[in-house]
C-alpha cells in the first residue's frame, strides 16, 4: 500500500508539474481578446469604488457583471507594479501578460480540484488523472484558460464549489459549511449563475433530511443550525465581495438577476451559415456548438456514461434519497442539464459560441469518465483470460487513437486551439468558416501585428482593420517598441496595411497583395493585405 501511495503521489505530482510548466512556457503566446480591456475596466471601476476614488460604479453599464476575479486581477496588477516597476507603472503589455498568467493559474487550480473530485467519486487516482487529462486536452477550454477572465475562472470555481459541496454532504461540519459557503460566494461574485450551487446544496440537504421519515425531527435539529450557518456565510461573503451590493443588496441582487436574463447584445452571430441576431438564435444554438467543438471521443463516452447513470437510477431508485455515488451522479447530471435547459427555456441571449456555458463542461467530462470506467469494467467482467487481455489492449488503443488527433491539433495550431472543430461541424475548416465564427475575439491580431512590425522598417506604420473591438485594444499585448510604431487610421486610404479576421465577413477581402495570413487546416482566420508599397 505504501508503494502504491508513493506511485500515486509521484505520478500525480509529475502530471501537474508538466501541466504547470507548459503553462509558464506558453502563456505569452496568446493574443488579446476583444473583451479583455472591458473586463479590466470592470475591475478598475470596482476598485475605485472600494477605495473611494469615485462612484462611477453606481451608474456603470457593467455594474452587475460579477467583479470578484477582475478585482483580484487589479489587485495583482497593483502589487506587481510596486514589486517590478521602477516608476510605479507597468507597461500595458506586461499588465495583460500578467492577467493571462493568473487566469491560467486559476485554471490550473481548477484542474487540480477536478482531479480531487474525480478521485473522490470514482475512488481511483488513475481515473482521476485521466479525467484531468481530458479537461486539459479540450482545445477550446485550454486556449480560453489563458485570456478569458470571465468564463474560465467561473468554470474553475464551479469545480471547486461542487467539490466543497460533496465534501460537505459527506460530513456536515461547521468548518466544511464555512468553506462551502465561502466558495459559493466567490462563485456567485464571478457570475451570478453560480447561485445554482447553493440551490443544489439546499436540495440535497433536504433530501438528506427527508430520506428517513422516522428521523426527520432529529435530523432537522441537527441540520437547521448548520444550514443556517452556511446560508449566513454565503450571504455575508457574497455581499462583501461584490461592491455594488454594499448599499441596498436585495435590490441590486434582483437587478443583477434581471440583467442576466434580459442581457442585450445587438450584434449578429454566424450560425449554420446564416447571420442571426444574438437575441434570435434558435434553442439548439448551445447544444450544437457543444456538439461540434467537443472531441468526438468524449461525446461517445458521454453517451455511454449517461446510459449507465440512467440505468443505475432505475435499478437503485430507492437509494437516491440516501447520499451515495448514485446521488453524486444526480449532482453531476443537474450540473450539466439544468443550466442548459434554463438557457433554452428562458431564451437567454447567447453568442460567441458556447463560452457562456463552459462551466457545465466539467460535468460533461465526469459523465464521460463514467462511460470510460464502465466500458473498462465490462471488459474485465465479461471477458476471460486471453480475450480479456486482447479486449483491454484494443480498448486502450482505441482510446489513445482518439486522443492523438486532439493533441496533434493543439500542438500544430498553437496558440489557436480556440479554432478547434470536430468532424460534426463539417468536412474541413474551409467549410466550417462559411457556417460558424472562427476567431471571433481577434486573438490572431497579435501575430499579424508582430509580423508587420518585424518585416516593415518604416518608423510609423498605418493600419486599418475591422473595428468592432476598439482602435487600440489589439495593440495592448505588444511590447512598447512595437506598439509605438503601429498606428490605427480611420480611413483605409491612409493605411499601408489592412488586417481582417473575417468576423461578419465570410467572403475574401477585395484586396490583391496578401502580406501575411494565419491559416488553420486550409482556412485563413487572419489576413494582412499590403495596400501601399
Amino acid at each position: 500500500m505504501l508503494k502504491i501511495n508513493k506511485i500515486d503521489k509521484f505520478t500525480t505530482s509529475l502530471f501537474f508539474l508538466i501541466f504547470l510548466t507548459t503553462g509558464f512556457f506558453i502563456y505569452d503566446d496568446y493574443g488579446i481578446s476583444c473583451d479583455e480591456d472591458i473586463q479590466r475596466q470592470i475591475g478598475t471601476t470596482n476598485y475605485n469604488y472600494i477605495t473611494h476614488k469615485d462612484n462611477e460604479l453606481i451608474t456603470d453599464i457593467d455594474r452587475y457583471h460579477g467583479p470578484f476575479f477582475e478585482i483580484f486581477l487589479i489587485g495583482a496588477e497593483i502589487i506587481w507594479n510596486h514589486l517590478k516597476s521602477n516608476n510605479g507603472y507597468l507597461d500595458i503589455s506586461d499588465v495583460y501578460l500578467l492577467r493571462h498568467l493568473i487566469t491560467f493559474l486559476t485554471f490550473f487550480v481548477g484542474v487540480f480540484f477536478f482531479y480531487l473530485l474525480c478521485k473522490h467519486h470514482f475512488g481511483n487516482w488513475k481515473v482521476a488523472l485521466l479525467g484531468s487529462l481530458l479537461l486539459i486536452l479540450s482545445p477550446r477550454i485550454f486556449s480560453h484558460s489563458f485570456y478569458n477572465s470571465k468564463d474560465l475562472p467561473f468554470l474553475s470555481l464551479f469545480i471547486i464549489s461542487i467539490y466543497t459541496l460533496i465534501k460537505f454532504l459527506d460530513k456536515k461540519t461547521i468548518f466544511r459549511a464555512f468553506l462551502h459557503g465561502l466558495t459559493c460566494a466567490v462563485l456567485i461574485d464571478i457570475r451570478i449563475m453560480g447561485i445554482l450551487v447553493p440551490c443544489l446544496t439546499f436540495l440535497f440537504i433536504g433530501l438528506d433530511i427527508f430520506c428517513d421519515p422516522k428521523s426527520i425531527i432529529q435530523k432537522c435539529k441537527k441540520m437547521i443550525p448548520i444550514t443556517a450557518f452556511y446560508g449566513l456565510i454565503l450571504i455575508l461573503f457574497t455581499i462583501l465581495f461584490w461592491p455594488i451590493l454594499w448599499k441596498n443588496p436585495v435590490y441590486h441582487f434582483i437587478e443583477a438577476f434581471k440583467d442576466l436574463y434580459h442581457h442585450v447584445w445587438y450584434l449578429d452571430v454566424l450560425y449554420l451559415g446564416e447571420y442571426l441576431s444574438a437575441a434570435d438564435v434558435p434553442w439548439h444554438y448551445i447544444p450544437v456548438w457543444l456538439l461540434i467543438t467537443t472531441p468526438i471521443l468524449y461525446i461517445l463516452f458521454f453517451i455511454i456514461g449517461l446510459f449507465f447513470m440512467m440505468r443505475s437510477f432505475f435499478i437503485e431508485f430507492r437509494t437516491i434519497l440516501k447520499y451515495n455515488q448514485i446521488q453524486r451522479n444526480l449532482i453531476f447530471l443537474l450540473w450539466f442539464f439544468l443550466p442548459l435547459f434554463t438557457v433554452i427555456a428562458f431564451h437567454s441571449v447567447v453568442y460567441d459560441s458556447w463560452r457562456h456555458m463552459f462551466f457545465i463542461y466539467p460535468a460533461f467530462l465526469l459523465i464521460s469518465v463514467n462511460g470510460i470506467t464502465n466500458c473498462h469494467t465490462w471488459i474485465r467482467l465479461k471477458l476471460k483470460g486471453y480475450s480479456r487481455r486482447v479486449g483491454t489492449i484494443l480498448f486502450i488503443a482505441f482510446f489513445l487513437g482518439g486522443l492523438s488527433p486532439i493533441l496533434y491539433f493543439m500542438v500544430k495550431h498553437h496558440p489557436y486551439q480556440n479554432i478547434y472543430f470536430n468532424r460534426f461541424a463539417g468536412k474541413n475548416m474551409a467549410s466550417n468558416k462559411q457556417k460558424f465564427e472562427l476567431d471571433y475575439w481577434g486573438l490572431s491580431f497579435k501575430s499579424a501585428l508582430e509580423y508587420i512590425a518585424l518585416h516593415d522598417n518604416d518608423e510609423i506604420i498605418n493600419l486599418h482593420f475591422e473595428d468592432y473591438c476598439g482602435k487600440s485594444t489589439f495593440f495592448m499585448i505588444l511590447p512598447r517598441n512595437q506598439r509605438n510604431r503601429l498606428r490605427y487610421v480611420n480611413h483605409i486610404e491612409d493605411a499601408k496595411y489592412f488586417l481582417g479576421n473575417y468576423r461578419w465577413h465570410r467572403e475574401e477581402y477585395p484586396f490583391k497583395e496578401k502580406f501575411y495570413s494565419v491559416n488553420i487546416d486550409g482556412a485563413d482566420i487572419m489576413v494582412v493585405y499590403q495596400l501601399k508599397g
